[in-house]
This record gives C-alpha cells, structure tokens and sequence, in this order.
C-alpha cells in the first residue's frame, strides 16, 4: 500500500516544538509543545519535560494560547516560565519539576517582557514597560501625544521599557533603571533579536541591550549596557553607537558574548564578539567564520560556545573557539530550528528536514551524533514527499547562488510539470531544508503534492552564503536579486523538468517585494501572489515600524531626502513598474502589519484593478506580519495554493 502524499490537510495536527531548554544537570530537557485547537482558533501551549535517557514527556502546565520562555532555576528544582498572570497581563510563573500548582510571581501592571533567574536562584530581574506618564490627563480626554519614529498604527505615546528585581518567591519588586531610553523590545531591522537580560557568574552586573528611546523604529540604535545590581549604576560595554544585540554572560567566567555586524555596513553577517564587563574592549571571534550568526551559547569554562547559522540550503550548529577556531556539529542531514546549551555541555535542540517533522534531539558529547528523545509528531512519516534536492547556479554577472528544487509526489522522469517559483522574505534570512520552516510552511507540501515542481531560491541577500553575498543587496534593492531568481529558473528549467509555459511565483515580505518587481519585469508568470509583499520604499520608510526605518536608509544609503538616495527610493521601487504587470496576481495581507503597513497593497491592488489586470485583495483581521490563528493559517495557505492552481 501506498503512503498519501502529504498535504494542507495533515498539518492541522503538526506538534510545533519550541525553546529547548536543558536542566543543569543535563538530565533533562524542558521545552514548549503547541498544538492548533480549531474549536477555539487558538494556538494552545504546554510545558512538557523529558529526560535524556528516555520516555515520555511529562506536561507541567495547562495548556495556555500566551505560555513562552521557560527556564530552568539554577538547583534544576523549578522551572519558570511567562504566562496570562491574574490582571490577563503576561507575568512570571514557577512550578516544581516534580509537578504540582504553579504559582505566580509577578504582578506588574503592564506585564513582563523579559526576564531571567539570578545565579543561585534566588531573584527574577524583568524587563515591563513604564506606565503612560500622561495616562490622567488622558483619561480626561487630553491624550494628544507626540510621535517620532513609530509605525503607522501607533495610538499612545511609546513607554521605555526597563528592568526590576523580585525575590523567586514573589513579593516588592525593586526598580533597578529608569530613563527615557529602554531595554530593546522591537524587531531589529536587520539580523539580531530580542533577548533576556543576563547575569554574571558572581551575580554582580546585568547586561541587556539598550535602545536609545522607545520609538519601535529605532531598534538600531542598541549598544549591550551593563547595570550593576547593588548599586544600579550603568555602563557600556564598547564605543558602538549602534547594531549590538544578544548578550549572554559565561556561566562560570566573566566574559561577555553579543553579536555585532561584521561590515561593510549594518548589511552584512553578524560575528560574535567577546569582551568584560570591567573593560570596553572587545574582540571579534569569528570574523574568520563566514557565516552569519543568528544565536550563541556558551560552552562549560568559557573557552568556546556553540553557534547557529543559515549555511546553503540548511541550518546548522558550530563549536566556535574564543581563539576564533570553529567546527561544525555532526547533525546528520537534520536541520536546526531551535537549540540551547547546558551548563553540563549537553546540547538540546529541535531539528527537522524536509521530510522529517520536528521533534526534541540531544548532543552529550562533542563529536556524538543527535538522539531523538520525543515522537509527537511520527505520524508524518506515513506521508509520501516529494524528492527535494540543492540547485547551484551562477547569475550573468558571476554571482553564486542556491536554493531547493523539491519534486512532485511520484515524478515520474521524462515528463514534464509545472513551476511555482517561492521567494522568501527578510532579504536577509534564506530558504533552508526545515520541515514547516520558514514562510513557506505547509505550502511546499501542499504545491508538491498536487503535481508541482517548487523552486525556493535564495538571492543575494541572503544571509546563507556568507557576508560577501548579503551586502551584495545595498543599493541594488531589485536588479541584482531579481537576475539571481531568473538565472536560477534557467538553470532549473535546463534539467528539462519544467513545463515553461506554467510558472508562477509567490513571495511573502520581501518575497512579495521580489515577486512585485520579477511581474513588472518579466512576463512569464501565469500566476503571481504577493502576502504582506512590500511595493514602495518611500511608504516603507514613513509608516514601518520594527526597525524597518532604518532597515530602509541603510539598505538603499540615506533617507528619501538625502540627494545620494533619492532617486532610488522611486527606481528601486516594485510600484513604480507596476503599470507593465499583467499577471493574474492575489494580494494578502495583515489589517495590523505594521513591518510591511497595508496601504502599500492598497498601492498595488488599485494599480493592478484601475487598469483591468486580473486582481483579487485578501485582508487578514487583526493579522501582524503573518497569520497567527489556526483557521487564518489554514486558510492562507489554501487560497494560495487555488490561486495557483486556478491560473494552471
């Protein structure tokens, strides 16, 4: 008997694994299970504990639509995590790992964004936004409030976020800083990330990353800053005045690790630099390391740690040395979505392909392979998948690509099937061999199982072939990229698989930027779909939020104003060719995206729909930069899929 080919159907059920986090001990591993609960549209999220030596997971928690972050106390006794507190505002919980109530911590007004457990575990430092300083005038009415650089959807003055201290058994919490500047707590605009704060090894100082003010667009403006806890007293780490994110204090030393661009520019790899909270010098320790680095963790002893990073078309984990040396992991041919290190060295991590669902993995030694520990999603391996492989190719003017070319669902050789090409988004992320990863998600599934070959290539850009070809996009926002994505569909289409006359193209974010510019440019399509696609810089620059002015201005070299950029805000611009599409073309997007704000598909869908292109324009309620809800999920995905097959 035949496996069915997998399809939107099956991941109504797909187990989403997350935070992998493992005990001090290293006998165990916590992390978050999410499962799609259709009758309440909800995503519902449990703590779930298993051991490294085997069995059955242990849930801990209820299940709960806004459970996150869970971590290990120092004993190994507790486990913390952030939920819906009392005031249905996100607070700290604990609960034994032996089982048993969870008790709330925290109770602050405006609840916790961050947090983290001091080394003996007997304090919480957190991060929660100030209160609004006017919150009474306007309760009168007199809300009037000033904006600088804040998305579009902003209806209340921007609140600094910053960080307080509470004992682990609850009680007064203690301010710890105050200003007008805050913790970061919005979306860099290029690589980097949220994080907790972190402690020293002796429990003396605090590092977190510092944004200069509260405006959500100004996530550039970060330098690590370090707090010292008896006194409150602050300083920074280095000279840097912008781009750094991601401390994280060695447990058993005083060195300090956070990433930092590699340059030329913000548009370029993150390395991992290395300094002390006494000294403001730092070093850079994998400049040597041509990859760029989305997460570090330290090893035991501080000589080295562990590293994440896009590498072709998958995800790996590098041993990276403080003298710079690197070596990458054995994970055989998985990938990673998620990983965490031990203070016993014991590695957990998520991994997946494209074949393989993601389930909970561990690496005890330094040259031991993965072991599985969970099987919450093994009924996917009674699916049939289409064979995905890597494609090279070389662009005209010498440029070096990759992506995935997965096949249909029982190709047969010799004939011939139709192309949908995927773009992804970021610029700077790439398409990578995950099981449900990235945009695409369940849609390569869904094209491939119905008779359709998908190309997901990655353009320059992208943040898998080094820093080289990621800086390779600034100020060339769209030719470039657009001649990868072209030179790679040849390449594809010279493996004679490829019906030439049925392609289409998807892209999502900046996918959707892609996919607006190749219609404008080239007339091959028979079908186009842009989600949350951005079309026209110049709104970009004026209306994003999540860092996405800066992203704009040091992407293109200036401000819209600036003589040096100006004219590429208009050239560089999908819209400004959109009056040469004629592809059938669907637009989606999020009523409250504020990274890539809904009035630029208003831009296009009127540009399209005045000149009589065949259009259709899906608003997605409440929807952020993505669905979140199951039913939005699954109908996302779905119209994509018809769109494309209504056009074949």
């Amino acid at each position: 008997m035949h496996a069915p080919p997998i399809d939107l159907a099956a991941f109504r059920t797909l187990v989403t694994i997350s935070a992998p986090r493992v005990s001090p001990n290293g006998r165990a591993v916590a992390f978050l299970e999410t499962r799609n609960d259709f009758s309440k549209d909800k995503r519902m999220t449990m703590l779930e504990v298993v051991t490294t030596s085997g069995g059955l997971p242990r849930s801990l928690t209820r299940a709960s639509d806004e459970l996150s972050d869970p971590q290990w106390s120092p004993s190994g006794t507790t486990l913390a995590y952030i939920d819906r507190g009392a005031n249905k505002k996100d607070q700290i919980f604990i609960v034994p790992v032996t089982g048993g109530s969870a008790q709330e911590i925290t109770h602050t007004a405006n609840g916790v964004e961050q947090y983290a457990w001091s080394p003996h575990g007997s304090r919480f430092v957190y991060v929660t936004p100030d209160n609004q300083r006017n919150a009474a005038a306007a309760k009168r009415g007199d809300d009037l409030f000033q904006i600088h650089d804040d998305g579009y959807l902003i209806d209340a003055p921007p609140q600094p976020s910053h960080l307080w201290l509470v004992a682990s058994h609850g009680g007064a919490a203690r301010r710890l800083t105050e200003g007008s500047w805050s913790v970061l707590e919005a979306a860099p605009p290029f690589v980097g990330a949220t994080s907790d704060p972190t402690w020293s090894h002796d429990g003396r100082y605090i590092a977190f990353t510092r944004q200069a003010d509260a405006d959500n667009s100004d996530s550039d403006m970060t330098k690590i800053e370090i707090v010292d806890v008896r006194t409150g007293a602050l300083h920074a780490l280095t000279t840097h005045p912008k781009y750094e994110y991601q401390p994280v204090f060695c447990p058993g030393s005083d060195l300090l690790a956070y990433l930092y661009p590699h340059g030329p520019g913000p548009i370029s790899k993150m390395d991992v630099y290395v300094g002390k909270p006494s000294s403001m010098a730092t070093r850079d320790i994998d400049r040597s390391f041509d990859r760029d680095v989305t997460e570090m963790a330290w090893l035991p002893g501080g000589k080295s740690g562990i590293v994440m990073a896009d590498d072709g078309i998958g995800v790996g984990l590098w041993r990276l040395s403080a003298a710079g040396a690197v070596r990458r992991l054995d994970l055989g041919k998985l990938n990673v979505e998620d990983f965490s290190v031990g203070r016993s060295g014991v590695i957990a991590a998520v991994l997946s392909n494209e074949t393989t669902a993601p389930e909970v993995y561990v690496v005890s030694g330094g040259n031991a392979k993965p072991r599985r520990l969970t099987s919450l999603n093994a009924r996917f391996a009674e699916y049939s998948y289409g064979d995905a492989h890597e494609l090279r190719w070389t662009a005209p003017d010498g440029t070096r690509s990759d992506g995935i070319v997965t096949y249909p669902v029982g190709y047969v050789k010799g004939r011939t099937y139709p192309l949908v090409v995927y773009l992804h988004g970021g610029p700077e992320a790439s398409s990578a061999q995950t099981f449900d990863g990235g945009e695409i998600g369940s849609l390569r599934y869904a094209l491939s199982g119905h008779g359709y070959i998908v190309f997901e290539p990655n353009y320059r850009g992208s943040d898998n072939l080094g820093s080289a070809y990621e800086h390779a996009i600034y100020r060339d926002p769209g030719t470039g990229p657009g001649d990868d994505v072209m030179a790679g569909i040849a390449a594809l289409e010279k493996t004679d698989v490829v019906d030439t006359k049925r392609i289409a193209i998807v892209g999502h974010s900046y996918g959707g930027y892609m996919t607006t510019w190749l219609i404008g440019h080239e007339h091959i399509w028979r079908s186009a779909v842009v989600a949350d696609g951005m079309v026209d810089w110049r709104q970009e620059y004026d209306l994003a939020a999540a860092g996405n002015l800066a992203w704009t201005r040091d992407s293109l070299g200036g401000t819209p104003v600036d003589p040096a950029a100006a004219q590429l805000y208009v050239s560089g611009s999908p819209i400004t060719y959109a009056s040469q599409i004629t592809t059938p073309t669907l637009i989606l997007s999020g009523t409250a995206d504020e990274t890539v704000p809904i009035s630029e598909s208003f831009e296009l869908y009127h540009t399209l729909h005045d000149r009589g292109i065949p259009v259709r324009f899906i608003g997605i309620p409440h929807a952020l930069h993505s669905p979140h809800n199951p039913e939005q999920v699954a109908s996302y995905y779905a119209l994509i899929a018809q769109w494309v097959e209504r056009h074949f």
